[in-house]
């Protein structure tokens, strides 16, 4: 049987362990809505568990390596749309114009509209510039196959911590 000190103790890490899966799943969401900062809001339930916790079941070594990963993974959709759109010849300005026409599209339809506001804001740049819609277009989808592949590469990354995190604190 336990003693009575130690069942007030498993039931406030019963909650904090259940409190952190909860904002990591929430983080996990927050990967495809973009109201929520979902790498940030993993990360930040990492660290705060394991200072919690004084990084126990999370060690000092795992976090850091774990925070370097979110931090690329996290990263994905500043560089992979670029990247993508840049490889299929799109100039800096189109670029900008895409950023912008996904600001514009969000506030109007949400993610949807993040989405298309990014594509025609490409093409319109890249329109503009050369004067080819197909040439546009092909901008357009290489800058999409960079959001799409950068979204894959943050939910990959955020259900990798997730799965860490939940092993660790369960074998700890």
């Amino acid at each position: 049987m336990r003693e009575p000190a130690e069942v007030p103790t498993l039931l406030l890490q019963s909650i904090t362990f259940g409190l952190a899966v909860g904002f990591m799943l929430l983080g996990i969401v927050g990967v495809v809505v973009p109201l929520v900062p979902g790498m940030l809001l993993l990360w930040l339930t990492l660290l705060a568990y394991g200072l919690l916790d004084g990084f126990q079941a999370i060690s000092l070594p795992l976090f850091l390596g774990l925070s370097l990963f979110a931090g690329i993974a996290g990263t994905a959709d500043l560089w992979l749309p670029l990247l993508g759109a840049r490889a299929s010849g799109s100039s800096s300005r189109s670029l900008l114009a895409g950023v912008l026409g996904s600001l514009i599209g969000f506030l109007v339809l949400n993610l949807i509209g993040a989405v298309l506001g990014y594509a025609v804001g490409i093409i319109i740049g890249e329109y503009r510039r050369h004067g080819d819609w197909r040439l546009a277009a092909r901008s357009s989808l290489g800058g999409l196959a960079g959001w799409g592949l950068s979204t894959l590469i943050q939910l990959g990354g955020g259900l990798i911590i997730l799965g860490v995190f939940v092993w660790r604190v369960l074998t700890a």
